[in-house]
């Protein structure tokens, strides 16, 4: 219920945005609510605050703007269905739906439009300097956020900072001039002294913060600072800065300032009976009210695989590469489906599958996308049809509604330590505390405990390396994650490695000869073999663009907008 009224009261401020801001491009100011007219005390600024979130839903609430995740080596998409957009980032190519380029940008424009208007706005309000501090903090850091993943998909940017009209002419700003404003955005924030720890309503939910925290911030600076090291300003003196700023976020955990702790069951870190826990830094929250669909509705629990298994939307799927080489453990059995449960509710069966017991021939899969499967966001149902609040477990049925208010969980503390170990080792700073907050991510992930202990033995490019990869497994299947694997690969310049494979990908034994393997017959008749041969990568991808460097690293500028600006060229 409550952030149902949070939603109503950001709905009324939208709308106020949208007539007072619609696009700052091509902005109208006549006839317009005077902002300074509205934002006069604490309630007006509090709805200004509510209706920035409600843009941040927006930009959360679905699957396409986070289409270009799939150039990571972690994530496809299924073929057909609706699913170019998907796979057209997949191949590196120019999309012909551009679908995902088109919200993104239009989604994130929005949340800097109301950061705009508050920041532009609320200096004058009638209320106390603690509340416009923490009203300043949110607005600096979404805008910050805002351009952080613009700038790391787009590449140069248009940039305005006060919703001022200019007739589609705004030049482009380079990218290390988009990364100077994300960081004087966060240094902004961070001096707005905000909490700790919040509480009260549209604050905090379950005890757990929804407004941004000093610790998110500075967690926030620390990724920053390890993208301006990366590609492509490769200023990798920024990597000591990184460490610095992780190491205050480590030191304010290890010393009761910050509330946050590495979960010990990784079972609890995506599950829905645990929606609210403090591993999280930065969550976004959904509507309470199940199977709505509005901006303000999460729409992510549809998308596991489709056809074979509850009619999800087939989205995102691994990698089978990825899935291969992922490490077993707790994490992996958190994050995949270890079988996945057919449509019968019955029968379990391993993802390669095959209806007769032969090798895969392009027919005879049992699921029809012959991929596993993650389940960051897939819940199961009772018998009633509800979502049952608790771990996923492949085993039983999964909710086949489309909407729900499953967390979103942006950064968590596990993505910190592994921050602050590569960025230290990457600066040759703290190399004894990088190394203990490795361990202490990998020994919840593995089940193999010379992976916690080999740690010591690391160090220089090792340790980097080691909490680098480390990273991208923590968030594979977690596509809105501040930092995805596809972002960990662009830093690293590393996205030509992913089309250099999928242009010429060898054979790689996926599941060794030998394995016993649950399916069922072309009559559902569910049975057992033995694999007679490897199951071997089996790429249904045929990437037909060559590679252009910057040019396949970064999306074009969505056809809306180059229409309107003529500077949107590259």
């Amino acid at each position: 219920m409550k952030n149902k009224i949070l939603l109503g009261c950001a709905v009324a401020v939208s709308a106020l945005l949208a007539a007072s801001c619609n696009d700052f491009l091509t902005e109208d100011p006549k006839g317009k609510l005077v902002p300074d007219e509205f934002y006069s005390n604490q309630e007006e600024v509090n709805m200004g605050v509510y209706a920035l979130y409600a843009e941040v839903q927006a930009f959360q609430c679905n699957s396409n703007p986070l289409i270009v995740q799939c150039q990571g080596d972690d994530v496809t998409s299924t073929t057909g269905s609706n699913k170019a957009a998907y796979l057209s980032a997949d191949a590196y190519e120019v999309p012909s739906d551009t679908k995902g380029l088109d919200d993104n940008w239009r989604r994130l424009y929005a949340i800097i439009r109301a950061a705009n208007m508050l920041i532009d706005n609320i200096g004058d309000a009638d209320m106390p300097q603690e509340e416009k501090n923490i009203a300043f903090g949110q607005a600096y850091y979404w805008r910050a956020f805002s351009y952080f993943s613009l700038v790391r998909i787009f590449g140069p940017l248009p940039m305005n900072l006060h919703n001022e009209p200019d007739n589609n002419s705004t030049a482009l700003s380079s990218v290390e001039d988009v990364y100077t404003q994300i960081v004087e955005d966060l240094i902004a924030a961070e001096q707005c002294d905000l909490p700790a720890k919040y509480s009260g309503d549209y604050r905090s939910i379950d005890g757990q913060n929804i407004y941004v925290s000093q610790q998110t911030v500075k967690a926030t600076l620390a990724a920053v600072y390890m993208g301006m090291a990366g590609y492509p300003l490769n200023k990798t003196e920024y990597y000591s800065m990184a460490a610095d700023k992780a190491k205050e976020v480590v030191d304010g955990v290890n010393n009761g300032i910050y509330d946050q702790s590495v979960l010990s069951d990784w079972a609890q870190v995506y599950s829905y009976g645990n929606n609210h826990h403090n591993e999280t830094l930065l969550g976004i929250d959904f509507n309470a009210t199940l199977g709505g669909w509005t901006d303000g509705d999460s729409q992510m629990s549809s998308c596991h695989q489709f056809g074979t298994l509850f009619g999800g939307w087939g989205d995102f799927l691994p990698e089978r590469r990825y899935w291969k080489n992922f490490p077993d453990g707790p994490r992996k059995d958190a994050i995949f489906a270890k079988q996945l449960l057919l449509n019968d509710r019955t029968n379990t069966v391993d993802w390669w599958a095959t209806t007769d017991g032969q090798p895969y021939n392009g027919s005879n899969a049992v699921v029809t996308e012959y991929r596993p499967m993650f389940v960051v966001f897939t819940v199961n149902e009772d018998a009633s049809g509800s979502p049952i609040a608790a771990p996923y477990d492949y085993t039983l049925p999964a909710w086949d509604g489309m909407c729900m208010n499953k967390r979103h969980q942006i950064i968590r503390y596990s993505e910190v330590l592994c921050w602050f170990a590569e960025a230290s080792a990457r600066s040759g700073k703290y190399e004894s505390e990088a190394r203990t907050a490795l361990k202490q991510v990998r020994q919840r992930a593995y089940a193999d405990a010379t992976k916690v202990t080999e740690v010591d033995g690391l160090s220089g490019d090792a340790l980097a390396e080691a909490a680098y990869t480390e990273h991208g497994y923590e968030v594979a299947g977690n596509m809105f994650a501040l930092v995805t694997r596809r972002a960990d690969e662009f830093r690293m310049n590393r996205l030509k490695e992913n089309y250099d494979y999928r242009t010429g990908a060898q054979d790689e034994v996926l599941v060794p000869a030998g394995t016993l393997t649950n399916s069922v017959d072309g009559n559902g008749v569910p049975f057992t073999y033995t694999l007679t041969a490897d199951v071997v990568l089996d790429e249904e991808m045929q990437v037909q663009a060559a590679w252009g460097g910057e040019s396949s690293i970064y999306q074009i500028y969505p056809p809306k907008e180059t229409e309107k600006n003529n500077n949107l060229r590259r």
